[in-house]
C-alpha cells in the first residue's frame, strides 16, 4: 500500500500534468481552427490572383508567384485552371503534390483524394474555372508547430508547479513525521502521553486516540504483571507442598505410610491442576482480551447441562442439586462458552462450600424485563463486609476449610463484564447461605 505522501504526490502531479495536457490539446485545436481560417482565406486570395494572372491583368506593386510555395514555405497547395470547354489552362503544385481532377465546385468543400483529406476552393468566372486545393495534413502540421512554440512556456510552468507541489506536500506532512518520532521514542515500560497542543490541529484527534490507547495498554500491562506475580505466588505453595509429600513418600517406613503419603500427594496434584485450570480460564476471559461470539443461548438447557456436570460431586456430598422451574423459556444473546464457565464456577463454589446434606439450586428468570441467572445455597454464607472482596483474585474468607484457589468469582466477574451484566451477592432465601445473581443488560 502506498503512503499518504506518495498518494498525494502522485495524485497532484498527475492532476497537474493532466491539466497541462488538456490545455495543450485545447491550444492545438484552437490554433488548428485559426490556421484553417487563415488557410481558407489564403486559398481564396490565391484563386483571385490566379484568375487575374490568367486574364493578363497586372496590379500595381503586385508580384504573383509562378508556383505555390516559392515565396512562403507554408503555402503548400495545388493551383489549377480550366476554360469553359474543360481544357487545362494552368496547373502548378508544391513539390510532392499531384494535381487533382476537375471537380467543378463552388466555394469551399472538404474532400478525400487518394486516401488523404483535402480542403478545396473553386470559383468560375467569365468562362474560366479556377481550383485551389491544400492537404488538411499541412494545416495540422502548421497548427502543431505553432502549438509547440506556444507550449514550451506551459511545460516549464508545469515543471515548476510540480516542484512546488513536492515541496508543499513534504512540508505539510512534517507533523506526521514528528508524531511518528514521538511514538517511536516511547519506552514500552513507561509510556508517556503525547502533548496534543504540540501537534497540528488536524492531528490532535489522532494524538488523543493514541493517548487513550496507550493508557489502556498500560493498564493491560499492569494487570498482566499483577496476574503473573499473583499466579507465581499462589503456585509456589502447592508446588512446595507437593515436594514435601514426595519426600514423605521417599521416607515412608511401611506400605501404610507410603499409601497415606501418596493419597495426600494425589490431593496436592488435584489442587495444583485445579489452580492451573482456573488460571487458564481467568486469562482466557480477561476483559478486552477475548472477542465474544454472540449467539442465541437457551438458559434452561444450559442450567440442566451444568447440573449434570456437577451431579457426581453433589451426590458424593449428599447435596440436593437441581434447577428450579422458570415461567417460560428464556433465550439470551450471549457467549455460550462464557456462560457455561460462569455457571460452572458458581455451582462448583456452592457445592464445595455447602455442608453435607445441603441444597444448591439454579434458576433462570426475568427481573424488570432483564434476564438473570441465579445460583443459591443454604451453606454457611459469607459475611456482608467480605462479599465485595470475593471478586479479588486469590482472596478467600477466613475460616474456610475447603481447599480452593480464590479465582472462581474473579472469572465470573470477567465474564459478566463481557456481557455488560451485573453480579449481585445477597443472602439466600433459605435463611442461610449465599445467593449469586447475574443480571444481564
Amino acid at each position: 500500500m502506498r503512503t499518504i505522501r506518495h498518494q498525494l504526490l502522485i495524485g497532484l502531479l498527475c492532476a497537474t500534468f493532466a491539466c497541462v495536457a488538456g490545455v495543450g490539446a485545447l491550444l492545438y485545436h484552437t490554433l488548428f481552427r485559426e490556421a484553417s481560417e487563415l488557410a481558407d482565406l489564403q486559398l481564396r486570395e490565391e484563386a483571385e490572383l490566379l484568375d487575374l494572372q490568367m486574364r493578363g491583368m497586372q496590379l500595381p506593386g503586385l508580384k504573383v508567384a509562378t508556383a505555390p510555395g516559392e515565396n512562403d514555405p507554408e503555402e503548400v497547395m495545388v493551383t489549377q485552371a480550366w476554360n469553359e470547354q474543360g481544357a487545362p489552362l494552368h496547373a502548378s503544385a508544391t513539390p510532392g503534390l499531384a494535381p487533382l481532377p476537375h471537380l467543378s465546385v463552388h466555394d469551399y468543400v472538404d474532400m478525400e483524394w487518394k486516401g488523404e483529406p483535402w480542403r478545396l476552393y473553386g470559383q468560375a468566372r467569365s468562362g474560366m474555372y479556377v481550383q485551389i486545393a491544400q492537404p488538411v495534413a499541412e494545416r495540422r502540421r502548421l497548427a502543431f508547430k505553432m502549438a509547440r512554440r506556444a507550449g514550451w512556456p506551459l511545460l516549464a510552468i508545469a515543471l515548476i508547479f510540480g516542484g512546488l507541489i513536492v515541496i508543499v506536500v513534504r512540508r505539510a506532512l512534517r507533523p506526521l513525521d514528528r508524531l511518528a518520532h514521538a511514538v517511536v521514542g516511547q519506552d514500552p515500560a513507561a509510556l508517556q502521553p503525547l502533548d496534543p497542543e504540540a501537534m497540528a490541529p488536524d492531528l490532535r484527534p489522532v494524538v488523543l486516540a493514541l493517548n487513550a490507547l496507550m493508557g489502556k495498554f498500560e493498564q493491560a500491562m499492569a494487570a498482566q504483571q499483577t496476574f503473573v506475580a499473583d499466579a507465581a505466588h499462589e503456585l509456589r505453595s502447592p508446588l512446595t507442598a507437593l515436594k514435601l509429600q514426595l519426600q514423605l513418600v521417599e521416607r515412608a517406613e511401611n506400605d501404610a505410610a507410603r499409601t497415606q503419603a501418596l493419597a495426600r500427594m494425589h490431593e496436592r496434584l488435584d489442587r495444583g491442576s485445579h489452580m492451573v485450570q482456573q488460571l487458564l480460564s481467568l486469562a482466557r476471559h480477561e476483559p478486552g482480551l477475548r472477542a465474544v461470539q454472540w449467539q442465541p443461548v437457551a438458559l434452561t438447557p444450559l442450567l440442566a447441562g451444568v447440573v449434570a456436570d456437577h451431579s457426581a460431586l453433589a451426590d458424593s456430598r449428599d447435596i440436593d442439586l437441581g434447577v428450579e422451574p422458570a415461567g417460560g423459556e428464556i433465550v439470551l444473546q450471549a457467549d455460550a462458552d462464557g456462560l457455561r464457565v460462569l455457571l460452572n464456577n458458581l455451582v462448583d463454589n456452592a457445592v464445595r462450600y455447602t455442608q453435607r446434606g445441603g441444597r444448591v439450586d439454579l434458576l433462570a428468570g426475568t427481573e424488570n424485563g432483564r434476564a438473570f441467572l441465579q445460583v443459591r445455597d443454604n451453606g454457611p454464607g459469607v459475611k456482608p463486609e467480605q462479599r465485595e472482596r470475593l471478586f479479588d483474585r486469590f482472596f478467600r474468607p477466613d475460616g474456610n476449610e475447603v481447599w480452593g484457589c480464590g479465582l472462581g468469582l474473579s472469572i465470573v466477574r470477567n465474564i459478566a463484564d463481557h456481557h455488560r451484566a451485573q453480579v449481585r451477592l445477597e443472602d439466600s432465601v433459605y435463611g442461610q447461605g449465599l445467593s449469586v445473581t447475574v443480571l444481564f443488560a
